[in-house]
């Protein structure tokens, strides 16, 4: 015979201001405890007499909880001589832990676990402590410049009269009035003369290249990408089983020649052209001429990410790709995500003509429209001018807080860096004493709470110098010498900087 269970007693905890009988609270804790293995069958329980006075429970209530318990199998009463687990549950605990084998996953599945370990070995952002931020990640802007005031005016202005259009499914394609604004912000920002009907509203940026991937490209396709590139694109793309084709980065952006002599017949490029990420290089026209020249002899196809193209301090903005497309082979992602907010989760893609319906028959399937009041939001938010007025604000105040903290960077760790000013984007580069190993300082960093990103995760053949990306939109000019002194603190700990 089992001893008795008297791990059952300390277990116990009853809720005596709950809405939930007690007999149930009871007849709930002893049932968990069974299914979970920490009671297992043939244990005797206390008698319902010393539950009664250790719990400070009528033995109603406690006979209640076991009558329940006993007309479930879970318990058995064996006359004169008290109440048991039942034999069925032996071992039961222990057997479900033996017989727990890894959930079975798809390859698809597999295959992005493993992608994801690979290349995003960066600091997450659950590593943040924002008790204590010192970050410098690429992808953080500032929220306290963002016009609250403003978008919770015209948020209200649909949450007090919704429409039965605000309150439904929403359009396939995305709200009419923020495809119409969509359409007229490219064409005097990026020269795009497209409608309305060819914009597509997505759940940001990377939901656009998920679903591109699935439209576009079949099981060992090739692609050419960006090395470095960006990341998330890159695993969007093979996770369709893509075969990727790395083409480096020079002064005038992705080396065509490169791809044409490795492989010409490639299915699509992704590119970065307004501001290479994470470079931050210009795609020079030639190029982009070039890059178009041969998506039309070999019938591909150009996703162009205009990452960041809205924060532009100096230099000549060259028109987008897809201006300068007369052939219909290029796909303009865009998204608000850095402009705005990401938890906006609010992106477009600007179709060809021939790739709108089998790109919306897709989307269906696979989910519809982002919130239709978020998107009702952000198109009032364009049209009545206060985007524009925004951004504007938002490239002065970047390309000051980039002014302070290079001083910063240079006058206290010049040494170490080798850093100069970017004419677009978010972030620096700060380039390492070739030696070093880019990923191993940063995740030292983060041990220190200093957040950035290693070039090397962005790499697939390695063969730029080590790197380190050092955001600046998020640090207030106020703030540069403090970061930056925790940073040359850190590095100094870590041994990379001699004392003086």
């Amino acid at each position: 015979m089992k001893s008795p269970a008297g791990l059952l007693l300390s277990a116990i905890e009853l809720d005596r201001a709950s809405a939930i009988p007690l007999y149930r609270q009871l007849y709930l804790q002893i049932r968990k405890q069974i299914l979970s293995g920490k009671m297992q069958g043939g244990v005797r329980l206390p008698s319902t007499r010393t539950l009664s006075k250790e719990l400070a429970l009528s033995r109603i209530t406690i006979l209640n909880a076991f009558d329940q318990l006993i007309a479930e199998g879970f318990l058995a009463s064996r006359t004169g001589a008290g109440t048991y687990v039942g034999d069925e549950w032996e071992s039961r605990g222990i057997a479900d832990e033996e017989q727990r084998q890894p959930p079975r996953l798809s390859d698809l599945s597999q295959s992005m676990l493993s992608l994801r370990s690979s290349h995003f070995r960066g600091v997450s952002y659950t590593d943040w402590d924002p008790a204590t931020p010192t970050s410098f990640l690429p992808s953080h802007s500032t929220y306290d410049a963002f016009p609250l005031a403003v978008w919770r005016r015209l948020m209200n202005r649909h949450l007090l009269k919704p429409t039965k259009a605000m309150l439904g499914y929403g359009e396939l394609q995305g709200l009419q009035a923020l495809r119409a604004a969509i359409a007229e912000y490219v064409f005097d920002a990026r020269g795009i003369d497209c409608s309305a009907e060819q914009v597509v509203i997505v759940s940001g940026a990377q939901q656009a290249f998920n679903l591109l991937g699935m439209l576009l490209l079949n099981p060992q396709d090739s692609v050419w990408m960006e090395d470095p590139g960006h990341i998330a694109a890159r695993i969007a793309l093979q996770a369709q089983g893509a075969q990727v084709v790395p083409l480096r980065i020079d002064e005038q952006g992705i080396d065509i020649q490169q791809g044409l002599a490795e492989c010409p017949d490639a299915r699509l490029v992704f590119t970065t052209p307004s501001r290479q990420h994470p470079l931050g290089v210009t795609m020079s026209y030639a190029r982009r001429q070039a890059l178009i020249d041969w998506a039309a002899q070999y019938q591909s196809w150009i996703i162009e990410d205009d990452c960041d193209s809205e924060f532009r301090y100096s230099g000549r903005l060259l028109p987008a790709l897809y201006a300068m497309d007369r052939m219909a082979r290029v796909i303009y992602v865009g998204t608000f995500s850095k402009v705005l907010f990401p938890s906006l989760r609010l992106g477009y893609v600007i179709l060809p003509q021939a790739l709108i319906e089998p790109f919306c028959t897709l989307r269906a399937v696979m989910d519809r429209s982002p919130p239709t009041l978020l998107q009702a939001t952000t198109a009032d938010f364009m049209r009545e001018g206060h985007f524009l007025g925004h951004i504007r604000r938002m490239r002065a105040l970047y390309q000051a807080r980039q002014q302070a903290l290079l001083e910063q960077l240079q006058q206290q760790l010049g040494d170490f860096f080798n850093i100069t000013p970017v004419e677009a984007g978010m972030h620096l580069i700060a380039w390492l004493p070739p030696t070093l190993d880019d990923d191993v300082i940063a995740r030292e960093l983060a041990r220190h709470n200093i957040h950035t990103y290693a070039l090397s995760d962005y790499c697939l053949e390695h063969v730029l110098p080590p790197a380190l990306l050092i955001g600046f939109a998020g640090t207030p000019e106020g703030q540069a010498q403090e970061r930056v002194e925790a940073l040359a603190r850190a590095l100094s700990k870590m041994g990379y900087l001699q004392a003086t």
